[in-house]
Formats: structure tokens, C-alpha cells, sequence
């Protein structure tokens, strides 16, 4: 499928059965591909074209000319990551007869979760810096749009040092009007999603519930999202061990003698224009059967995918928040 899309549309029509189980899995357990458009790009690397100085404008007399003005624009490569899997299961397990279910869909099922997982970590972490293999992550960009000058999407917390935002009124209005900072830095001041770990949503969720803000929306599977300012407040979870937070709540980004704190990322989605997903081609589920060399059933997933940003004001990120005291 050539063009924009999102997986939540590329699963309303899937005709293949065994693709639509993966794209599913995929939506159920990465939030981000929820709302991620994708671009077929057909190649390994693709140039994105950044707006910087806008050209000057202004008036004139009768009979004469405008003054010319010219903007800047700037080039970014960015990069697709070769992202994929086998589903393997033994011959000898998937035809025993005293299993519940079926072998081959139960290990197909934990293999797509484990890519959805790594998906989510590298969303937020990935560091081609680090790891030539993987795509940039939203930390990373935010990072580099600190460095290039872009300070207003860089958003310190500036909390009392050690206090939770559920501690006193006084830290509890502080951290609603960083939030709003964060919402009003980005395009249009209307970010899609706010990304956070689970200490951090339960804490919004009280404070919100508390001053009577919180909203609510359904996601593609009819389940509650809580909504603040018109974003989505979203748990972006942990990777595949189950225990390690891929937002930490362990950051060194804090107030000097700080207790450990946390981050929030702000997004907006727009293919092209804002920030969204790039694929060399659309996600592939293959069932190979079985292998010749040893008896096992295999099922291959091949998704070479990356993500890109065309505007420095569609991702921000607000730092140095201690949820509660107990951390």
C-alpha cells in the first residue's frame, strides 16, 4: 500500500489472516502505531526537507516593487532500521494433540508482543549513535533540537527539589502549568500524545480527577484513554523482560539534590509536515513452513521502518517531575 496510512486502517481491510493477527497484536500492545501514519518510501534512507528562516515580507509604494525576501530551509537524512522476527515452534509441539490452543498461534502471539515492546523502547530510546541498527527515538530528537537552538521544546519541571506534584497545591499548580507549557510548545498547540511511564499517569490522573480535568476517550479496542488539554495520556510501558521502564523514573535530568524524577513527551502526528513513520515497504507476515534443514514450522516478520520529523515544533519533552514522594 503506497501513501499514507495507519495500521489502524491497514487493519480495517486486510483480507490476509494471519497478517491481521500481527497488526492487531501490534495496535493492542503499541500504543504509538495507533496513531502513526506511515510512508512507503522504497528505499533505505529518505530526505526530509525542514523549514528554517522564514523569508521577510512588507509594504510598498504605488509604482514600485516588494523587497525580495528569501527563506532557509534545511536537509535531514533519515534512516530506516531493519525491524522483524522469526516465530519458530518445534514440528513435534505444534501437532501434539493435548495442547489448549494452538502452538504455532501462542508463539506467534508472544513474538509480536516482543516486537511491539522493542518497538515502544526504541520509540522513545532508540540511538543510532549507540546502535547503527536501530531508528532514532523522540528522546534523541529532542535532545538534537536542544542543540540546534531549539530550547523552547526542552521543558524543565522546576519543581521544589524532592516534592511530588501530588504534595501541596502550590507544586501540584506548578506541574499543571509546565503541562500546558509543554502542550502550547507544539505545532498548533495541540499535540496527539503525551508519552509517560505508569507512576506518572496515575499521578496525572489524580491530580487531574482532584481539580476536575480529566477527560476521557476510546482507543481502536474500545478501551478508556485519559485525555488532558485534547492529547492522549498514555503509558508507554516497558520492555519485553516486563520490568524495566522504558520512560525511567531513575532520569539525571533533575533539580540539583532532587529525588529521582521522570519525564513527559509531548507529539504530534502529521506524515510529511510534522512527525511520522517511515517504511521501505509495508509490514510483511510470511509463513514459511517447515524449515528443510531441522523440524521446525517457522513464520517470518520483516518491517524495515524508521521515523522522521520535518518540524522542530511537533515533539517537546518536560523533565525533572517527581510523580509523588514515594519515589
Amino acid at each position: 500500500m503506497a501513501g499514507e496510512f495507519t495500521l489502524i486502517e491497514l487493519s480495517k481491510i486486510e483480507t490476509s489472516t494471519l497478517r491481521k493477527s500481527v497488526i492487531d497484536t501490534l495496535l493492542m500492545e503499541a500504543q504509538p502505531m495507533q496513531q502513526i501514519p506511515w510512508e512507503t518510501i522504497g528505499a533505505l534512507a529518505t530526505t526530509v526537507v525542514r523549514m528554517g528562516t522564514l523569508p521577510s515580507v512588507g509594504f510598498r509604494k504605488i509604482n514600485e516593487g516588494y523587497a525580495s525576501g528569501t527563506g532557509s530551509v534545511e536537509q535531514k537524512v533519515e534512516n530506516i532500521a531493519l525491524m522483524g522476527g522469526y516465530f519458530d515452534t518445534d514440528k513435534a509441539i505444534a501437532r501434539a494433540r493435548n495442547t489448549i490452543a494452538s502452538a504455532r498461534a501462542i508463539t506467534q502471539v508472544m513474538q509480536t508482543k516482543a516486537i511491539a515492546y522493542k518497538f515502544n523502547d526504541k520509540f522513545v530510546n532508540g540511538d543510532p549513535e549507540v546502535d547503527p541498527e536501530e531508528f532514532k527515538g523522540i528522546k534523541k530528537r529532542v535532545d538534537d533540537l536542544n542543540s540546534e537552538g531549539y530550547t523552547g521544546q526542552y521543558i524543565d519541571n522546576a519543581g521544589t527539589a524532592g516534592d511530588g506534584i501530588l504534595l501541596s497545591s502550590a507544586e501540584s499548580l506548578n506541574f499543571l502549568n509546565k503541562l500546558d507549557q509543554l502542550i502550547y510548545s507544539i505545532k498548533g498547540h495541540n499535540p496527539n500524545d503525551l508519552y509517560m511511564n505508569d507512576t506518572m499517569l496515575l499521578a496525572i490522573r489524580a491530580l487531574l480527577r482532584k481539580e476536575k480535568l480529566l477527560d476521557t476517550t476510546k482507543d481502536f479496542f474500545d478501551r478508556a484513554v485519559d485525555m488532558y488539554g485534547g492529547a492522549r495520556l498514555l503509558d508507554i510501558g516497558c520492555t519485553a523482560d516486563q520490568s524495566t521502564e522504558i520512560i525511567t523514573q531513575t532520569e539525571t535530568l533533575e533539580d540539583a539534590a532532587g529525588a529521582e524524577s521522570t519525564s513527559i513527551y509531548a507529539v504530534k502526528y502529521g506524515m510529511g509536515e510534522l512527525f511520522w513513520g517511515i517504511q521501505e515497504y509495508p509490514l510483511e507476515v510470511t509463513d514459511k513452513g517447515e524449515l528443510e534443514d531441522k523440524p521446525i514450522y517457522r513464520t517470518e516478520l520483516d518491517w524495515p521502518l524508521g521515523l522522521a520529523n520535518a518540524d522542530p515544533y511537533c515533539l517537546a519533552r518536560l523533565y525533572a517531575i517527581i510523580p509523588n514522594n514515594s519515589t
